[in-house]
């Protein structure tokens, strides 16, 4: 069930899009601040021009106004409305507008140079320009100011103008550019979408690894999933040996029990009886302790690193309570059971259930199989937290030390109740919790020493050992 979450191809193009969108309207900027500069300069500089042309017809003129004729021709090139105003030499009053508004208070205007401002004229917005002119005639002899206004209608429809046709141009280009991106994503993706593909057409059971050419950038994806496959079929291979041994190894005593019941049947004196129900009894506590090991596997392999269950320990507490319950299981069979430590604890943090089933079966097999002394012990070894397990018994050889951590696999078929689990249970869990455990000799090259190493503990405070 897919939920809502955004698809890759629409990522994808929202990172191409985007961006384009934001640069567009930043170019769109760009061109009407750069079009409004570009637009204010020319008509300012035909203004200057225009306040020339005006001093000039004055000055031919002796002061008269200009004709309509002269006006038109000067607003031709610029379609504004014209309105000018000629100041003498003494501030007097030469032609043009009375009332055309003065330049803001503080600006001074130099000759030669002009001087522009905005004002408003008659309720109507005007660009303005104030220039000086030295003028030497019959009449009109010195600085002369002219004055010139004009509307700002063609600016601002330039103006408009121009940003439209930029705005155009740009959208064009980012639709265009919007629909390569698509056809780019959709080509570029298109080796994700034939994975995609072949993964769906397989079934549950085709687990070869997938031989198809990909681009480099998937490369590492499909070699990461044909290595999850080929775990997969190991995994899954290794359950049907699992349950093919598991089946193998149920069947044994199941059917010795059936064998006995059926004989218990039979015999009428009260000795076979009892040693009949004795064989029954012994082969139903192997069946009981073999399914028991079964479960535990299962669980250890389908939790491992006790997810469900990782919380901080004290190794130290466990293992001193777990060796007291196995010396009251056994008080009565001749065997001497003791624990050791000088920590005073050992924090680790894991499944304290997987932990505590890991020692349990150590335990359980140097009782059964490891003579009549056995010593638990936790310590510290280089910086690591050790459990460890020695027993005087008969020991394993070292060719066969390797082997006895494989399922099912006992080095006297005859001896015992076990079913060649507990070492492979131990195993399982010492890896998933981060620990290392290894077969020994014990003290005097007598016995098994077995050790588990715990790589990655919690610091704890020492005790010292009173004599």
């Amino acid at each position: 069930m897919r939920d809502n979450s955004v698809s890759l191809k629409s990522r994808l193009l929202l990172w191409l899009i985007v961006p384009l969108v934001i640069m567009a309207i930043a170019l769109v900027a760009e061109s009407y601040f750069s079009a409004r500069k570009s637009i204010e300069e020319i008509h300012d500089r035909m203004m200057v021009a225009l306040a020339w042309s005006i001093s000039d017809s004055v000055v031919q003129s002796g002061g008269d106004l200009l004709s309509d004729q002269v006006i038109e021709l000067l607003s031709f090139s610029t379609n504004e409305k014209l309105i000018y105003q000629v100041i003498g030499p003494d501030n007097s009053f030469i032609t043009g507008h009375a009332e055309l508004p003065h330049p803001p208070l503080g600006s001074h205007v130099s000759g030669g140079l002009p001087l522009f401002y905005n004002a408003s004229f008659e309720g109507v917005d005007m660009r303005m320009m104030a220039i000086k002119f030295l003028i030497e005639g019959e009449e009109i002899n010195g600085w002369v100011q002219v004055r010139v206004a004009q509307t700002r209608t063609e600016r601002e429809s330039l103006l408009v103008k121009a940003v439209l046709q930029s705005a155009l141009r740009i959208t064009l280009v980012i639709l265009l550019a919007t629909l390569l991106a698509i056809i780019g994503v959709n080509r570029g993706l298109a080796p994700l979408t034939r994975l995609s593909a072949s993964i769906q057409k397989r079934s549950y059971q085709d687990l070869r690894p997938i031989n198809k050419k990909m681009p480099a950038e998937l490369e590492d994806v499909v070699f990461a999933l044909n290595n999850l496959l080929y775990r997969l079929d190991d995994s899954i291979e290794s359950q049907r040996r699992f349950i093919s041994n598991a089946s193998h190894q149920l069947r044994t005593p199941l059917a010795a029990l059936q064998a006995e019941a059926e004989l218990a049947q039979r015999e009428k004196g009260e000795i076979p009886l009892r040693q009949a129900l004795s064989n029954i009894l012994k082969g139903t506590k192997q069946t009981s302790r073999l399914a028991k090991q079964l479960l535990s596997l299962t669980s250890v392999r389908s939790n491992p690193k006790g997810a469900n269950q990782s919380q901080p320990f004290d190794l130290v507490a466990l293992a001193k309570s777990l060796t007291l319950s196995w010396v009251t299981r056994f008080i009565n069979q001749d065997k001497d059971l003791g624990f050791e430590t000088y920590l005073d604890d050992a924090q680790l943090m894991g499944s304290e259930f997987q932990v505590k089933e890991m020692m349990s079966n150590l335990i359980e097999n140097a009782l059964h199989y490891g003579g009549d002394i056995i010593s638990v012990r936790i310590c510290e070894i280089d910086g690591n937290i050790v459990f460890e397990v020695e027993d005087n018994g008969p020991g394993i050889p070292a060719a066969s030390r390797q082997k006895v951590f494989e399922r099912f696999v006992r080095l006297d078929e005859r001896s015992g109740e076990g079913c060649g689990l507990g070492l492979d249970i131990a195993r399982e869990i010492a890896l998933n919790h981060d620990a290392r455990i290894e077969l020994s000799e014990g003290e005097g090259s007598l016995g098994l020493l077995v050790r588990v190493s715990f790589l990655k503990v919690a610091k704890y405070p020492r005790v010292n050992i009173k004599s």
